[in-house]
């Protein structure tokens, strides 16, 4: 770390920072371990500098910020909290250690059906989780899956998703063209949801034969759009039937044809094995009809989530909408956040006490070398806090920045 001189952070909060793991556009990505839990947890590093250079970045990561906060799901990346300082800004998420599922498909060049049905059992469900809280991702590829530990999917990246808002179309041409659906590389209004499908599509493909479906040398753009608009996925017949089958249910070009989630967990490819316990978790739509009661001290850190969505104009409009009985949208979204902020101060206080219980318990066993780590970290805090600590908030960066 001492030799990373242009950031110059070894504490962030709670968390003592350690490798790099990554280096993107924006900024770094590095391990951290939390000084008292010891979780390990990834944190995003990002100059608020580029912010002044580009509105629209600033724009975007409130956005994945804010759409990240409304999810609490196994199969989906968590983020655990946002801290700041005077230049820099930290996301600290979930730590899938086995990388990328794209590098862990170029290693093995292809899954045997077993595997590749757990991988996606688990997709679809954090999908399907999403698209019930009314999110679309739009930028689903192998590279925007991770792996944890235990080799289980953390959809991660929600940079480009977008709120589903019942009868309105999405404009926007987003996500990597390869997995991007017909009608989005049409530049059509599209269905968010069915794009997503489309992509499962391509991952599946991507995991059991080893190879994308579309392709183009040279990456001739024009003729990779035309193949994804009209030429259906050529399967080769080494691929299980029902497997094949699924998969031209998943790339159909029409999306009114597509299948939908709901009838891929009854396809017989899908049921061929057992549902790993993770996905078996019942996935509720949220219901405009549950949160009817008013809301009229809303909590300012919700309300700092809420604003970034770009679903009213500004904070007092937000206020109003929210103080009303009429069913509302934006109502919904404030009770997932307020379900989720309490979700997560619980996993906090429970990772907080379990620790605080085996230090206990290593100290009455007198395990010096216990008490001869603490006292070095303390020593080290003491030994940079003039030159590295920073002075940090938990942010509403809509209200900050």
């Amino acid at each position: 770390m001492q030799e990373d001189m242009e950031y110059n952070i070894r504490f962030v909060g709670s968390y003592i920072l350690d490798k790099t793991l990554g280096v993107g556009a924006t900024g770094k990505v590095k391990l951290a371990k939390h000084s008292r839990t010891k979780e390990k947890v990834g944190v995003k590093i990002i100059k608020k500098d580029l912010f002044y250079d580009k509105p629209s970045l600033r724009l975007k990561i409130q956005r994945e910020i804010s759409v990240m906060k409304l999810m609490f799901h196994p199969h989906v990346i968590k983020i655990y909290d946002v801290l700041e300082d005077s230049k820099y800004l930290f996301l600290i998420i979930e730590y899938a250690s086995k990388g990328e599922l794209f590098n862990y498909l170029v290693e093995k060049r292809k899954l045997e059906n077993r595997e590749a049905l757990k991988f996606f059992h688990e997709i679809i469900s954090g999908l399907e989780y999403c698209h019930k809280h009314r999110i679309c991702h739009r930028d689903l590829k192998l590279e925007n899956i991770l792996l944890d530990m235990k080799l289980q999917i953390k959809i991660a990246d929600f940079g480009m998703a977008s709120l589903s808002i019942p009868n309105i179309m999405l404009k926007t041409f987003c996500g990597s063209p390869h997995y991007a659906s017909p009608e989005v590389v049409s530049n059509e209004p599209y269905n968010g949801i069915k794009a997503d499908i489309w992509s499962c599509g391509i991952i599946l493909y991507a995991l059991v034969v080893g190879k994308l479906p579309y392709d183009e040398e040279n990456d001739n753009m024009r003729k990779l759009f035309n193949k994804i608009r009209f030429e259906p996925p050529r399967i080769p017949r080494i691929i299980h039937p029902d497997c094949r089958d699924l998969i031209r249910a998943l790339l159909t070009i029409n999306p009114q044809k597509r299948i939908t989630i709901d009838k891929i967990k009854k396809h017989p490819w899908y049921k061929s094995s057992p549902l790993p316990e993770s996905c078996r978790i019942s996935i509720q739509n949220l219901s405009f009809a549950s949160v009817q009661n008013p809301i009229s001290n809303p909590d300012p850190e919700i309300i700092s989530f809420l604003l970034p969505l770009q679903l009213v104009k500004d904070k007092k409009t937000l206020c109003g909408i929210l103080s009303t009985k009429k069913p509302s949208f934006l109502r919904v979204l404030y009770r997932q956040l307020e379900w989720r902020k309490m979700k997560m101060d619980s996993v906090r206080s429970n990772l907080i006490n379990e620790a605080n219980f085996k230090r206990k318990k290593l100290f009455k066993q007198g395990k010096l070398g216990n008490i001869t780590g603490l006292k070095y970290w303390k020593n080290l805090k003491c030994k940079f806090l003039s030159i590295n600590i920073k002075s940090f908030v938990r942010t509403g960066i809509y209200i900050y920045f």
